[in-house]
């Protein structure tokens, strides 16, 4: 079910109010995990049985996905069995790639392709990296306030790129190693409907284009 469609306009404020976010608040200066993110897009950051799935560029549109209790389960199977940082890491990115999938049907992006932008392919069934960026962060949030998450809590969004360096702005999700502050992204805006993300260092992810 369709539940949002913003104007042009509107939806332009909130990419601007969203990038701001990523790019102003350092991960670790923010207590809220992500809501600050979220906020600038008007999404609620308090845990929910039903997400929103943002796509169409900058979460103009929105769907809901119900996380059921069946489903809960399955998620707490498949993080339950990490055993380090790095499982986690690994299992949350089928977790995150599970959600693309499973979203992507309640909000017809199936099709999404990787790294889509005004340049490339946009529209209802596309998603930019806010879009990917906000869904995997109230996910983060859902997992990390009911537990699952033994090795790592979510962080704010980061961004990179200003045009002038070079590099495309782009924002990602991001998680914070409990043991020693590392910071990762967790970004799925470079591959394609369904795809792990890639999850890689904060550090490696700024220096890349």
């Amino acid at each position: 079910m369709n539940v949002h469609r913003f104007p042009f306009r509107s939806r332009q404020l909130l990419i601007a109010g969203a990038i701001a976010a990523a790019s102003l608040l350092p991960a670790r200066a923010a207590s809220d995990g992500g809501a600050a993110f979220l906020e600038k897009l008007s999404l609620s950051s308090s845990p929910s049985s039903v997400l929103v799935v943002c796509h169409g560029f900058g979460c103009a549109r929105r769907d809901t996905f119900s996380l059921t209790p069946g489903r809960v389960t399955m998620l707490r199977g498949m993080l339950g069995s990490a055993r380090s940082a790095k499982d986690e890491r690994n299992a949350l990115a089928k977790v995150v790639a599970w959600f693309d999938r499973e979203g992507g049907r309640a909000a017809g992006t199936v099709g999404r392709i990787a790294r889509a932008s005004a340049a490339t392919k946009s529209g209802p069934k596309q998603m930019d990296c806010i879009d990917l960026t906000a869904n995997a962060t109230e996910l983060l949030i859902v997992l990390e306030r009911n537990k699952m998450l033994k090795f790592h809590h979510v962080g704010e969004p980061v961004s990179r790129g200003v045009f002038v360096d070079g590099k495309q702005p782009h924002t990602t999700a991001v998680i914070v190693e409990n043991a020693g502050g590392t910071e990762w992204s967790v970004d799925s805006w470079t591959k394609a409907y369904g795809q792990n993300p890639d999850i890689m260092t904060i550090a490696d992810w700024k220096s890349k284009s």
